[in-house]
């Protein structure tokens, strides 16, 4: 019987170890009537059951009770509100610019495979033999960030499963199913593994963050259908006017009117990381002018851009081209310093307002307009 008390004893240790996730608010409030509820689970366990370690099912309802408490939504404290609200900024931004890139790449697939192979110019390889299984997938690979639009136009319009539904799916079919069209090769070994790794950042981390940020206690953005669609179409535009920028200058690059030297730089800023570097340039720029105006947080957002960051930072050092020099390495290197030099501005002004809020100094309900 004593030895059956000492296993009790340790196991309640251990699930209080695990609920010092939860805020210490929450916690001061449940915690003895959740350990009185584990543990009487625990004694209805069968007697093989190891009964001096915490159920991989309780871990992880720990876990996800944590995150929505500390991402909370309207109603929680403010420090808890604030992050909630900066997840969910980045999940969206997110969102909306891989709904630009996606009519990037709309664009350059209806510009290269609409047009007949024998009207392309002789510069142009690779794009398979219509009606081949290889075009076909390439096709798929062009099309599938279509996907992320999906998620979008079914985010602002308050249907979160289907936005997070969408956002997996844009993430699985083309960094899973379809690994060779983005960059993977596994004759590259470890190395190749890093890369296509730190490439695919920028697109996990909205997602994880629309899985995380949008729970039961936090409500979806549900704006009225003109907005919606005005908010879905306009990265769609933007993106199919980069296509046809894209378009312009491979047309000029083939054609040789222009050095392929001097146009370097501008492949280097149209290139996914590149396009997220200027984005967040501008997010970092229109943090600080709004911070500067009284009355006018800018916390939300600025957190949600450092968020947003961190991938694109990686993803352009882990992607550096080895051994760059010249006006390419000078491009690249010039990308990563004005990412960092944004990412710190952006965290700067999201960690002000976030002791601001905390303080009680400001009040943070609901996005800001």
């Amino acid at each position: 019987m004593s030895e059956r008390v000492g296993r009790r004893s340790v196991l309640e240790e251990r699930y209080r170890r695990w609920l010092r996730l939860l805020p210490g608010s929450y916690r001061a409030e449940r915690e003895e009537e959740m350990v009185a509820a584990f543990m009487e689970g625990a004694r209805r366990e069968p007697a093989g059951h190891d009964d001096q370690r915490p159920r991989l099912l309780e871990v992880a309802s720990v876990a996800a009770l944590a995150l929505r408490l500390r991402l909370g939504g309207p109603g929680s404290p403010p420090g808890a509100y604030l992050w909630g609200e900066a997840v969910r900024l980045a999940a969206l931004l997110g969102l909306v610019f891989w709904t630009m890139i996606a009519g990037l790449y709309a664009g350059q697939a209806v510009l290269t495979y609409g047009i007949p192979v024998d009207a392309l110019p002789d510069g142009v390889m690779g794009i398979g033999d219509p009606g081949s299984p290889e075009r076909a997938r390439l096709v798929l690979a062009d099309l599938t960030p279509l996907l992320w639009a999906a998620g979008l136009g079914a985010l602002v319009r308050g249907r979160v499963r289907i936005a997070k539904a969408a956002a997996i799916a844009a993430l699985v079919v083309p960094y899973v199913l379809v690994p060779p069209f983005l960059g993977w090769d596994s004759a590259l070994g470890w190395d190749g593994a890093v890369r296509w790794a730190c490439a695919a950042l920028p697109a996990v981390v909205p997602a994880l963050a629309l899985v995380i940020g949008f729970h039961r206690d936090a409500p979806p953005p549900r704006l009225p259908t003109r907005r919606a669609l005005l908010l879905l179409a306009l990265p769609i535009a933007a993106g199919l006017l980069l296509s046809v920028v894209v378009g312009v200058l491979g047309a000029a690059t083939r054609a040789e009117t222009v050095s392929a030297e001097l146009l370097i730089p501008a492949w280097m800023w149209l290139d996914t990381t590149g396009l997220a570097c200027v984005s967040l340039t501008a997010i970092a720029v229109w943090c600080a002018l709004r911070y500067r105006t009284p009355g006018r947080p800018a916390a939300p957002v600025a957190l949600a851009g450092a968020i947003l960051t961190v991938p694109a930072v990686l993803a352009r050092a882990g992607t550096m081209p080895p051994g760059a020099t010249g006006v390419t390495g000078l491009s690249a290197t010039l990308q990563l310093a004005v990412l960092v030099a944004s990412g710190i501005t952006l965290a700067v002004i999201g960690a002000r307002g976030m002791r601001a809020a905390e303080a009680g100094l400001t009040e943070v309900r609901g996005r800001p307009g």
